[in-house]
């Protein structure tokens, strides 16, 4: 862990590592963290919770806080540039004024330069405290937005659980009314296939005591026949 962020830039600083925010991502309870330093903490944790308030994410990969990352890379940008310019790049000294109708940071020898004659200084820490006021100032709105943004993707989260919870309880709704409709269809299924035993079984067994009573019919015919013609020979 990195040393504490300054009050002035908390809002900048990842809860774990304590530093500017690199690729920040957002969890659906709005904490944002930097996207290494989460997997990290859920790799050594085994569970995909909030850092600070331990709530469980619903995403393996949270998105992306776009806002928070383009805020932290201005402070970043500002903040190199005021490095790299900490000596005059024409003189090599230190840079202590700030010239007001240039809006650039000075050394004593550009000062007393042609370039910046009658100009007006400040001393550069007062010039910077005016335009740190000034930026955040600036990033103030962005904040508000920020936060307002933070909370609309909380709303949309949980409406997007809500529609998954909805759709999952929806799905075994259709899955037990087809297994019902299934069933009954078998027993339907099934009963009709009895009755059709059950009428071909009697059609059988009608067409058998048709066919005896036929077969006892011919039979008694040949006896008469027979009968006949043995009367008409004796004759």
């Amino acid at each position: 862990v990195r040393a504490s962020c300054p009050p002035a830039q908390a809002d900048l600083c990842c809860p774990v590592c304590q530093d500017i925010f690199r690729d920040p991502v957002v969890l659906s309870c709005s904490h944002s963290f930097c996207k290494n330093c989460l997997k990290s903490w859920w790799r050594e944790k085994q569970t995909s919770e909030c850092p600070l308030c331990k709530r469980r994410s619903s995403r393996e990969e949270p998105p992306l806080n776009r806002v928070l990352k383009n805020l932290c890379e201005a402070f970043l940008q500002e903040r190199d540039q005021r490095s790299s310019e900490a000596l005059c790049s024409l003189h090599s000294e230190k840079l202590k004024l700030f010239c007001l109708d240039h809006q650039q940071p000075v050394c004593l020898v550009c000062r007393d330069s042609e370039k910046h004659t009658n100009h007006r200084f400040r001393r550069i820490d007062e010039a910077a405290r005016q335009h740190k006021k000034e930026l955040q100032e600036t990033l103030e709105p962005l904040k508000k937005k920020l936060k307002v943004s933070e909370g609309v993707k909380v709303k949309f989260d949980q409406t997007a659980e809500h529609m998954k919870v909805q759709a999952q309880r929806t799905e075994r709704q259709i899955k037990e009314q087809f297994k019902k409709l299934h069933q009954f269809l078998e027993q339907e299924e099934e009963a009709r296939l009895a009755a059709l035993r059950e009428e071909e079984k009697q059609k059988s067994q009608m067409m058998k005591e048709k066919t005896e009573a036929l077969s006892r019919e011919i039979a008694a015919l040949s006896d008469t026949e027979s009968t006949q013609v043995l009367s008409m020979i004796h004759q």
